[in-house]
Formats: C-alpha cells, structure tokens, sequence
C-alpha cells in the first residue's frame, strides 16, 4: 500500500494499492496503520522525505520495528536536533529558534544579538535546502528569516553560527548497538548564499585520520 498527498505522483501506478493520504498527518497514517495490520501489516517504511516522524508514529501505534517518535522528531526537526547535541555534548553551532510572531514583532533582534555574522538562516523543519541561505549582513537577516519561516511547515526557522569548511555525507546502520558505515562522501556545495547539493565524491578524498574523527562524531 503506498500513500501520498498527490494522486499523481510519479510511482502510483507501480502500487498495488495507493491511498492519498497527506504524509504530514500523522493521525491519518496511524488510522490507516492499524487498519492494515489486521491484514499483517510487517512494516511502514519512507527513504528521502521529511516524514520519518510520521512513519515513527505509526510504527509505534503498530508495534512494528521503527524508529521511535522522539527520535524521529529529533532527527527532522533542527531546534530538537542541536538541543539533544547541547544536552549530551555532541559539537554543534550555537543556535536560537525564530518563532514567526517573534519575527513580525521584532523580537528576534534580540535572540541573534549574540550570535556572530554571518549566520546560516534554516527552516526548522525542511530537507533539501530549501529556505537555507547564509546571512553575511545585518540587513539581510529578517528577509532571510521569513523566507526559512515560510519553508517551514511549523512557522519556525532556526538561525545558528556559520561553520566554514567541506561538508560530507555519511550513511550507516545501526543493529544491535553496532554501527556500520555504509558510505562516505564529499558532498558538492554550489550557488551561494544558498546551500545546494550538485552531487556527491565517494569514497572520500580526506585523511584516514580526519575520516575517522568524523565517523567518532558521527556515531555519537
């Protein structure tokens, strides 16, 4: 059973049953969820969408291997993300989250004021770098905010320190407590001030010593 909030979506046809559901309701997913597992439901299942909470969610109400909801929240949505980082110690850039009545109102002035420039503007909730640019000047910033904002399915946007330097892409699994790295590569940053990936080098033309920092990182 495959579900989307388009009925025209390229790979409907290719189902054997589609049903369109919106993937950001998680309610409706979890309805349909419990219904299909009178029939043995084995498992509920996204790769490169925004959704992972939304198929936790189900999972969870299901009883069915997945993620749990808290972690999947966390890993989508940025402010959770770098407060968990904070909370246990995992580097990361300082960050404040933007609220977009905080933004009509000016209040963000004072939430970034010590935060340096430049600054990266995201939305709190969005893949792809949409809504994502970096902020060299002052007067840039609330237009940059309510561009995030407006990517933002919640209405928040998060605004943290600019880290210079190469971005990579890493891919594991995690089975019983063991992670194995299953790819490493450069990632291809074009078009600034935005952030857009043009591709990908693999294997990774860094040092095996940098390599391995990052991966000690990355498992935490």
């Amino acid at each position: 059973t495959l579900i989307d909030g388009n009925p025209k979506a390229l790979c409907v046809p290719m189902a054997d049953t589609f049903i369109p559901i919106d993937l950001k309701d998680k309610e409706a997913i979890r309805t349909l969820a419990l219904e299909l597992k009178k029939d043995g439901l084995a498992g509920i299942f996204t790769a490169g969408t925004d959704f992972s909470a939304s198929v936790a969610y189900a999972c969870e109400a299901c009883h069915v291997p997945g993620h749990s909801y808290e972690a999947a929240l966390r890993a989508s949505n940025k402010v959770l993300m770098r407060q968990c980082f904070a909370e246990h110690k995992v580097p990361c850039p300082h960050f404040t989250e933007i609220k977009n009545c905080e933004l009509e109102k000016g209040e963000y002035i004072k939430k970034v004021e010590n935060l340096p420039l430049p600054l990266v503007v995201k939305p709190v909730d969005n893949m792809g770098g949409r809504g994502c640019r970096l902020v060299k000047h002052q007067e840039d910033l609330e237009k940059a905010i309510a561009d995030a904002i407006l990517h933002s399915r919640t209405g928040n946007a998060i605004v943290e320190e600019f880290m210079d330097g190469p971005e990579f892409s890493i891919d594991a699994l995690v089975y019983k407590g063991t992670v194995t790295i299953c790819g490493f590569a450069d990632r291809h940053i074009y078009f600034p001030p935005y952030f857009i990936e043009m591709g990908h080098t693999m294997p990774t033309n860094i040092s095996e010593q940098d390599r391995s920092r990052l991966i000690e990182t990355f498992v935490k």
